[in-house]
């Protein structure tokens, strides 16, 4: 098995693969789809897994069910591996299997490792021995030219199609940027449209005497859990915890000074009698 011959086969099969892409998403969404991350007709994960499974069990292991489950783990620790490089240097999810059952961060998937696995069983069993056959027929020379000429186009199509997500990564982050600034401004405003709107709620006619009980209810426990914790919040009716919490600490306060009001009105009635009261007032 001669490098030459895994290079061959590795084009081949990447062939193969944007062939099944392709006509299985054109039938999905009904119009024709140019599958795969290059523009060329090339998908190397299939290349790169049809490689290795002939590399390492053609010829080498015959039982069906050995092969099937090692070609399984095999394929689906390459898509995953592919899918976590992909992502981390593109930065961008180019496939998801989140809406089938059994996959695992929409990376890998038990349909599509099945779909795999039984994809390089037949092709161990019956397709392979077929294309060795024919591509030993190419003599070295045109087989050396052919070699040459795809590399030639895929390295071109690589270069071309990197650039091309990098300068889109570029101008997604300035549109981003736009789009973040845009909306910190608008939830800003949004925040303060709301609380404006909060402060009429009491001249609603939602503001019942049930939520006039309500939030007089416990008022003085409910005062000391405030004051003991400022920023105590409620995971799911925060929005009434708030209101609650300007209800209770403002007539809190409001009483406060309402006593001190008093204390000192007293002091100064009794100041004023006592004054009254002695010789030569």
């Amino acid at each position: 098995m001669r490098l030459s011959d895994l290079y061959l086969w590795f084009l081949l099969y990447s062939v193969v693969g944007w062939v099944y892409e392709s006509m299985l998403f054109t039938v999905y969404y009904r119009r024709p789809v140019n599958r795969g991350f290059l523009t060329g007709p090339f998908i190397p994960l299939y290349g790169s897994g049809g490689v290795m499974v002939i590399a390492l069990f053609y010829g080498r292991i015959t039982n069906p069910a050995a092969i099937f489950l090692l070609a399984l783990v095999l394929t689906t620790a390459l898509e995953y591996i592919t899918a976590v490089i992909m992502e981390n240097l593109f930065q961008a999810k180019w496939w998801d299997y989140s809406m089938f059952p059994l996959n695992y961060k929409g990376r890998i998937g038990v349909i599509s490792s099945l779909v795999f696995a039984t994809m390089a069983l037949l092709t161990l069993r019956y397709v392979h021995p077929q294309v060795e056959r024919l591509t030993n027929l190419i003599p070295p020379r045109h087989k050396y030219l052919i070699l040459m000429l795809a590399t030639v186009a895929l390295l071109v199509d690589l270069s071309i199609t990197i650039r091309h997500v990098f300068i889109l990564n570029g101008r997604l982050r300035e549109i981003q940027g736009a789009l973040n600034s845009f909306l910190t401004t608008k939830k800003r405003q949004a925040g303060a449209l709301r609380q404006n709107i909060m402060t009429t709620f009491e001249e609603s006619e939602f503001y019942t005497e049930r939520i006039k009980t309500l939030l007089r209810l416990d008022r003085r426990q409910n005062a000391r859990l405030f004051r003991a914790y400022p920023d105590l919040r409620s995971l799911r009716c925060n929005e009434a915890l708030g209101k609650l919490k300007s209800c209770v600490l403002k007539r809190k306060d409001s009483q406060s000074e309402d006593d001190a009001a008093s204390q000192d009105a007293t002091a100064l009635r009794e100041e004023g009698g006592a004054d009254k009261k002695r010789p030569g007032a």
